[in-house]
């Protein structure tokens, strides 16, 4: 329809205005009416439009009415969360209060069962430990890296085999993240542990226990026995949340040797870690150089790099959004439930690879039986609708509140500030409130190498580099190599790498093998391995990263029994 004047068009936008939804602009398809000519005063206009809108009033209410018969639609992936915070609300209201543990930030309320295909790949054992540990306390203040300090702390810890007379036949094993210090069912505990199929009796196990004395501990900051956010703190009799001081790596294996000296004992046999542990075992190695014959580390590295920092920052981000963080108080009530399931589907993109989900999961889609036939298959939803977002799915939801949230954002930030070249211990010297530690001389090294020294070492022959790597990788492995300068050159280092690992990439270890070659230490092997499961590899792939059949078993067998 047409309009005469601009005027006119301008007095049907007026009534347009001045009408409630839906006879509104919404509503102009549906009620389109020319003023008749002499109707200048919109008022009357108004009058008119209303009376020939009756209509399409009843039109519209009808509409409304139909929508409201058909009901709002339904997200089941959404209504979990409530499901979820409903139960814990009876539980934080004593319906089950034998379930409730929300002091610590652990809580037992079920999980949703898996699907079958959830089971069809190899998966991690993770279990929220809540026995059979011991507790070693440190009554004395300990001081950390960034300037504050505990009055005292408490760390757990689990062994398993025999130790020696001399007490000469330790490991030291590291945990990643979210692990607890049971790395292997015993009698105290039978349920699995992480590293279950990697610890046993016999030389079929990549670390024997008839000839080794193995301890694990719960990291420094952790929810499963040691002192963390959720600890009381002393000074308050409250749960720390986020008045917990920030901690570093160096900090946990401090920690960590506050008990091996607690325990008499002077030596490690070895230093094993993988992921957040490849960290520690290398730190281990450098704080106390005389005190560690061997470093295993696995999916580790000397420096973290800017990829993982970001993908971590992800997860604190959407675990920090959740309303129920309460910036870090949320002990005793309702926890970030959702924020936590969120983060964990985060990172599990990040532990796994492409190629294993392209062979697991492809683009197949849950509940469709015969695409040719178009029977029984179901239309796309916006909840899970791809197996692997199940897969997600149920990832995050068994995890949500089997950790505890501020420890989750303490430990990862922890992983985030980790650097050992000569700028990031500089940095850190910044805040230390003592500088005993032995980075000390290293900082003041007066080596002259500089970093055409280590391209032409590439050339070498038996002093071989071990990759080739990117320019711009130089400096950092000619700065990691000048801190390494405080290692024990009798040390044995094995490094190993997995080429589909996203959240430690394979130029992380790279970098670490070629700066502790670089720094004069002669004996170490690097390798990596092509499996496809990611950065949990670690945890899954017996065969390749602890098993006699490949050449890191034999590389494993030759650092462990020699």
């Amino acid at each position: 329809m047409g309009y005469r004047t601009e005027g006119e068009r301008g007095k049907i936008k007026t009534v347009l205005d001045r009408l409630p939804w839906p006879l509104g602009h919404a509503s102009v398809p549906y009620l389109r009416l020319k003023l008749p000519f002499g109707f200048s005063d919109v008022n009357s206009a108004h009058s008119l439009f209303i009376a020939a809108s009756s209509r399409s009033f009843s039109l519209t209410a009808n509409l409304l009415k139909n929508q409201e018969h058909i009901g709002q639609p339904e997200f089941p992936c959404v209504q979990q969360h409530h499901s979820r915070s409903a139960n814990l609300m009876k539980l934080r209201d004593g319906t089950h209060s034998s379930a409730w543990n929300g002091v610590h930030g652990v809580y037992n309320i079920g999980t949703s069962k898996s699907s079958a295909h959830i089971s069809e790949g190899p998966e991690p054992a993770y279990s929220n430990t809540t026995s059979g540990y011991k507790i070693y306390h440190h009554p004395d203040q300990f001081k950390l890296d960034y300037g504050q300090s505990l009055s005292s702390f408490d760390l757990a810890y689990e062994t398993w085999g025999i130790l020696s007379s001399a007490k000469d036949n330790v490991i030291l094993l590291h945990t990643g993240l979210s692990a607890s210090s049971h790395a292997k069912s015993h009698d105290f505990n039978k349920s699995l542990g992480w590293w279950e199929k990697f610890i046993g009796h016999g030389p079929n196990y990549p670390i024997d226990l008839d000839r080794y004395f193995v301890i694990c501990t719960n990291v420094l900051g952790s929810c499963y026995g040691s002192t963390g956010p959720s600890s009381i703190n002393p000074e308050t009799n409250e749960p720390y949340g986020t008045h917990f001081p920030i901690i570093s790596i160096f900090d946990m294996v401090r920690a960590q040797f506050k008990l091996l000296d607690h325990l008499g004992i002077s030596k490690l046999f070895a230093s094993v870690g993988s992921s957040m542990g490849g960290m520690q075992s290398i730190v281990t190695a450098w704080l106390e150089p005389q005190r560690v014959q061997r470093v295993v580390s696995i999916s580790g590295c000397g420096r973290t790099g800017p990829s993982s920092i970001a993908l971590r920052y992800a997860q604190r981000s959407v675990l920090m959004s959740d309303p129920n963080w309460s910036n870090g108080f949320y002990y005793g009530k309702i926890p970030p439930h959702v924020g936590m399931k969120l983060a964990r589907q985060i990172a599990t993109i990040t532990y796994r690879s492409g190629p294993e989900w392209e062979q697991r999961f492809g683009r197949q889609r849950l509940h469709v039986e015969d695409v040719n036939s178009r029977k029984d298959v179901s239309r796309p939803v916006l909840c899970p609708d791809f197996l692997i977002e199940s897969y997600l799915d149920h990832q995050g939801e068994q995890f949500c509140l089997k950790y505890d949230a501020n420890s989750l954002i303490y430990i990862s930030k922890a992983m985030d500030l980790f650097d050992m070249t000569q700028e990031g211990l500089e940095e850190l010297n910044l805040f230390r409130s003592t500088k005993s530690e032995p980075q000390g001389d290293i900082l003041n090294s007066n080596r002259n190498e500089n970093l055409n020294t280590l391209k032409n070492a590439q050339q070498g022959t038996n002093d071989r580099i071990l990759s080739s790597l990117p320019n711009y990788e130089f400096q950092v492995i000619n700065s990691l190599a000048k801190t390494f300068e405080g290692l024990d050159k009798s040390q044995k280092f094995l490094i190993l790498g997995v080429q589909s690992d996203v959240l430690f990439p394979i130029n992380l270890q790279r970098q670490l093998a070629e700066s502790i070659r670089f720094s004069g230490n002669k004996n170490l092997i690097y390798y990596e391995l092509d499996s496809p499961y990611g950065h949990d590899t670690f945890l899954i792939d017996l065969a390749g990263v602890g098993g006699g059949k490949f050449h890191f078993g034999i590389c494993f067998s030759y650092m462990i029994r020699y």
